[in-house]
Formats: structure tokens, sequence, C-alpha cells
């Protein structure tokens, strides 16, 4: 919402001799923006910005407040000053008093409602400084009291409205909810069928007023008005929205009213409007004030640590100024034991919620611009904001690699959750499924993908098919664990297949996979599955799927999986490539072959190679295992072909010699090994 100011108008009540173009530079730094600064004859006029959250300072007097701490944070004089009237005493001042009766059907409606009559009233043009303030602040001048309304709006930022008194029946008035279908024939002359629940007061039983957003045509002053009913209230700012957006009716009243009001303001409001009536209408009050109080406030006491607030400025800021700052915001502040004790004013009710609020207004009024600039220490997180990128060229080089993509449902069966061999504490269930086929969201994609290789088998008998799609894990608190799945499906295949597509996903993604002995049983069969990890974490796994789901599908050949965590993955900082000098001699290639234990893994007498012949050996492959009952009971014999490689030239044949002699003595010590001569 954007509000025009004309300076004047801000200075009667902030006395200062800051000129206008240096408060505007000073308010857009620290306050609400001033967007552009107007000169019109001698009037320089402000067009500012006011965020929803700051609805306190759409009003002259508001401003006022703004401006004059902002200003004394810069050591500029400055001076605040209430406007006149607000504490005035309102008695009757007639022998026969009006009587005002007012039923308020549901307190929620209104938090506080105040009225008071005045007669004698003479309706007339304003006066000349009250129409020019009106007018350039957008607003048209109708007569002395409609712009004594609106000029109670502009100044404190709290809407009334002006009844004529003698067009309320028997003074009586009923603030409702509307019925559905009701009619109401506004000041604008426009008519409106209401919808249920928008806030009215009928009198009579008849609709005078669509409260908080127009008056009721049937209500208004005219020339010949001589009694009036002024009001100012406080309504709910829920309904005041919901009825504008259902009426498509947007007033300056309805904006702050939606928006909220300060509650505690309202009598020194009508104090002031009574004041100004009296001066431009010559009128004379006569009824008792009502006062009407259903919903006041509760009066907030917030706690800052004196640590915490530096911890967030990024320095020390002294506490002597950080009190003065509050107070010159309108907050009661005391400082015990490092913390500040703060008060919020009446107009900040709303806004000010917690020690980070009073955080940010120190901040604001001190400068951001005066702030430090510190480069933020710490370790630099790992997280990728986005992986749609990896993951689209995942799937074009999957493509590339001889596989077709699939895209499952999300939800699955009981019975397909069973094979999944989740715990079900583990399992997220809808609470409303739609069919006992769709109860449960998928903790795998390796059952629906093969489900899609028992359907499509008669169709094709060699399948290569992948997903890459997010699985459901459940958690304790808060929504499910969402990891994403990289899932392929291989039909007819084998061990050896399905560890090359692992091999080359991850030169694809540029991760160093291991390939591991599998320790816990998945969805393979242990014999013919390993696990793949990245560093010391396990990431996925391959291998043949479990004969319980190949029989529960009817595959006819075997099936072959790989599933692979990319969350994982991705979460997880990527080392930097180095580039390494190709060879410029050729190595010298032999090949070592020892008994071990069956039990062995290969990969274990591989590491073993890697940590002893280094940097001599640069590769070793396992060429050959050779099983049989003459090598000894539980006993295989292992072939190795080692390449010996050096950068300076060709490895000499002591050199090759003593590093061999290394790697049999090591293998002889660490795993009882015999070579085979």
């Amino acid at each position: 919402m954007n509000i025009k100011i004309p300076v004047s108008w801000l200075r009667e009540y902030l006395k200062t001799d800051v000129a206008a173009k240096t408060m505007a530079s000073y308010l857009s730094l620290a306050g609400p923006s001033v967007e552009r600064v107007v000169k019109h004859k001698e009037e320089y006029i402000f067009d500012i910005e006011i965020t929803t959250n700051r609805f306190d300072s759409a009003s002259i007097f508001g401003l006022s407040r703004e401006t004059f701490a902002i200003l004394k944070s810069k050591n500029e004089k400055a001076d605040l000053v209430a406007p006149k009237g607000q504490d005035f005493q309102i008695q009757p001042e007639t022998k026969d008093l009006s009587v005002v009766d007012v039923l308020i059907k549901d307190k929620t409606l209104c938090h506080r409602f105040t009225a008071v009559v005045i007669d004698n009233v003479k309706i007339r043009q304003s006066p000349a400084i009250i129409k020019h303030r009106l007018e350039s602040s957008g607003v048209r001048a109708i007569n002395n009291i409609v712009d004594l309304t609106n000029y109670i709006m502009l100044e404190l930022g709290q809407p009334m409205h002006a009844f004529d008194f003698d067009k309320i029946s028997n003074g009586k008035m009923i603030l409702r909810e509307s019925k559905s279908g009701e009619k109401i024939t506004t000041l604008d002359g426009k008519k409106y069928v209401l919808p249920q629940g928008v806030i009215v007061i009928e009198s009579g039983g008849k609709l005078i007023d669509l409260c908080g957003i127009m008056g009721g045509q049937n209500s208004q002053i005219t020339r010949r008005t001589k009694r009036i009913l002024l009001f100012v209230q406080s309504y709910d700012p829920i309904r005041i929205r919901k009825a504008t957006m259902a009426l498509s009716i947007r007033t300056d009243a309805a904006a702050r009213f939606e928006n909220g009001v300060d509650v505690e303001a309202i009598p020194k409001a009508l104090a002031r409007a009574v004041y100004l009536a009296k001066q431009v209408s010559n009128a004379r009050i006569s009824s008792e004030v009502i006062d009407i109080l259903s919903n006041k406030p509760k009066q907030k006491s917030i706690t800052l640590d004196e640590a915490k607030l530096h911890s967030y400025l990024g320095f020390k800021l002294p506490k002597e100024k950080s009190i003065k700052i509050l107070e010159s915001l309108g907050f009661k502040v005391n400082f015990q034991n490092q913390t500040i004790i703060a008060i919020p004013p009446s107009w900040r009710n709303r806004d000010i919620k917690d020690d980070v609020d009073i955080i940010e207004e120190i901040a604001r009024i001190y400068g951001y611009h005066r702030i430090p600039s510190t480069i933020p220490q710490g370790k630099i997180p790992n997280e990728i904001s986005s992986n749609l990128e990896h993951v689209i060229k995942l799937k074009n080089d999957l493509k590339v690699l001889g596989l077709t993509e699939v895209m499952t449902y999300s939800i699955i069966s009981n019975n397909l959750l069973a094979l999944s061999q989740t715990v079900k504490n583990k399992v997220v269930e809808l609470a409303n499924p739609l069919t006992d086929q769709w109860q449960y969201m998928r903790p795998t994609l390796l059952i629906s993908l093969a489900q899609v290789a028992a359907q499509n088998q008669y169709i094709k008998d060699s399948q290569k098919i992948f997903e890459i799609a997010r699985v459901y894990l459940k958690k304790q608190k808060g929504l499910p664990d969402q990891p994403l799945i990289l899932a392929i499906a291989l039909t007819n295949s084998n061990f050896y297949e399905a560890k090359g597509f692992v091999e080359n996903i991850s030169g694809i993604i540029g991760r160093d996979l291991k390939i591991y002995k599998l320790k816990k049983k998945h969805l393979t069969q242990e014999d013919l599955s390993a696990a793949i990890s990245e560093g010391s974490e396990q990431v996925g796994y391959f291998g043949l799927i479990d004969s319980k789901i190949s029989d529960y599908f009817e595959l006819n050949g075997p099936l072959y999986v790989v599933e692979i965590n990319l969350t994982e993955i991705f979460n997880k900082a990527q080392a930097p490539k180095s580039y390494k000098k190709i060879h410029k001699y050729p190595p010298v290639i032999e090949d070592i072959s020892v008994i071990v234990a069956e039990a062995l893994e290969i990969g274990d007498i591989l590491e073993l190679l890697g940590k002893t012949a280094k940097p001599l050996l640069t590769k070793a492959d396992v060429i050959d295992v050779y099983r049989d009952k003459k090598l000894g009971e539980n006993k295989k014999s292992v072939t190795v072909r080692l390449y010996f490689q050096k950068a300076g030239g060709m490895p000499t044949p002591s050199d090759v010699a003593t590093t061999r002699g290394q790697i049999i003595s090591a293998l002889e010590k660490t795993y009882r090994a015999m070579v085979r001569k």
C-alpha cells in the first residue's frame, strides 16, 4: 500500500529543521521506503510504500513517530509532539441527552466500539488547511464532518465513521453478521447482495453500515443534518478481508482494518475527533461516551539476551545505544543480568512477537548500512540446491547405455508392500486409500520394476529398464524421508552385466563407487549380490532378485536389479578432479598365483597389494580363480596380473623383483598364502 504524506503536516508533530529530501533518505535507509518526493507549489509530498506488517506507520503521526526515532539515531535535533485533543475530556454539554443503545451480537466481531453523539452541527466546507491536507494526500474534500473522519484516518491511522443520528431508529443499533441474501446500498450508490458472515449494523430492521468498509446511503450526512453519531471501532481483520474479497470492494478504511488497528488508541482518536468537530462545526456533546471493550490485547514482555543481539549484529553494540533506540520507538525497556527486557507499545502489538523482532528494530534504526561487512566463517555447506541437472544428464547417459526409462506409481498395494520386506514403522500408509491396490507409499522401486518386467516378459525377452524417483520412509515426527533412488532391472541377465552398469554409473556421476560383499540382506539373493559404497558408507546394492519376488511375478528367467541412493551421493561433496600424466614407458607385466582360504575375499587381496606395492604397482587384476581338492580343504587358487610402471623409465628387473618379494611376504604374513610356482 502506498500513501501520500504532505511534509508540512508531518512537521506539525515532528519538530525538526532537517530538509525534506534528507528526511526521505533517512526514512528509506531505516524505515518505510520513500519512493518519490514530489514538490507541488510550496509543498513537498512523500509517496511512501507501507508494508502489511507495519500499518502503524500508515498515518501522519505514525510516520512522525518512526521518523523521530530514525533522526535521533542520526544525532539530528528532533522533537515529537502529539496531536492536540487526544486527552480531551468528553463530557455532555446539553440538558436533553441523546440515548445510544448498541448491541453487539458476537464479541469476536468487534474488539472495541466507542461512540458519542454531537448536536448543533452546521454542515459546511472544511477550513482551508484541512482541505489542503486531504487533497495533498489524495482524498477529495466533501464537507466538514465527512472530511473530519478522513482527516482522523490519515492523521492517526484510525478509520472512523459518522452517521446522521436522526436516521437511526430510536438510537438503537445491532452489530451482527449478515444473513445470506441481505441487501445494502452504500454511500457511493452501489447496491450489494451480501453473503453470510459480513459484519453489518442494523437499525430499525434495515442495514445502515457495511462495517469497516463503507457506510450505508440511508444514514449518510446531508446539509440538513443536525445531530451526528461519531464512532470509532476495531473489527475482526479476517472477516473484513473476507468481506472485501467477496464483494470486490477496496477502501482505505478496509485496508487498515484488515491489517489491524491500535485498540488502546481508539478512545484518543474519538477524543481528537470531538475536539476538532467543536472547532469546525460549532458542535456540542449531547450524549455519554459509549466504550465497549470485548478483547483487550495482552501486554507482551520480551526478553533479549545481549549475547544473542551481538551474535546477530556481528559486533558489540553498547547497551545504552540499544536501550535508547528502543525507547525512541516507544518501548518500555529494562536491563537486567545482561538481558534486555522490552515491552512493545500498543501500536506495535501485532508485529513484535519475539526477540528476533527486537533485534531487527535495533538493527534497522542503527542502520543496516553501518553494520560491518564480514565474510561468513565456518564449514562450506555441501548440500546442492538442486540436483535436477545431474538427474537429467544421468537419464540421458543411461539411455545411451541401452536402458529404457519407465515411470511407475508411487502408491502400492499391501501384497507388493509385503514383498518389499519393509518393517511397518517405516511404512507411510494412506489415511483414506481409494482402493486396496493403492494403500501405501512405496519404500523401494525394485518391486515396481519387477512388476513391469513381468508384465512385458512375453513382449520382449531381454529387458533393460530403469527409473529415477523418490521412495518414502516414515519417521517418528514430521514428513517422511524421501530419498531419490535410481533403480535398474535387467531380465535374462547375469551378475557381471549388472556390475558393468554400476561401474558405468560411477563414471557418469563422477563418484568413486566401490563394490563389496553384501553384509546385510536386501531384496537380492545373498550369494549373487554385492554392496555399492562411496567412501565408508553403503549407498546401494545389486544382484539377483530374491526368489520370493520372482516367484510372485512368475518371471521366466533371472532378473538382476540395481538400487542406488542418489540423495546420499549428491549430498556429499564431490572430490575435485585431478589430472594424471600418461606413462611414457610401457609397464612390466607379471602374474602371481597364490593359494588362500576359500573364505578370503578377492577384494581383500587386491587392497593388500595396493597398500604394499605402491608406487611401482600401478594396477592389479584378478584373471583366474581355480578350485580343486588337490589344493587342500577349503582352499582356492587366485591368479593376479600385476602391472609395474614408473614415470622415469622402464622398471628394472631388480625393482620388479624387490616389489614382488614385498607382495609375497605381505600375502604370507597376512593371509598365510602359499605362492604357486
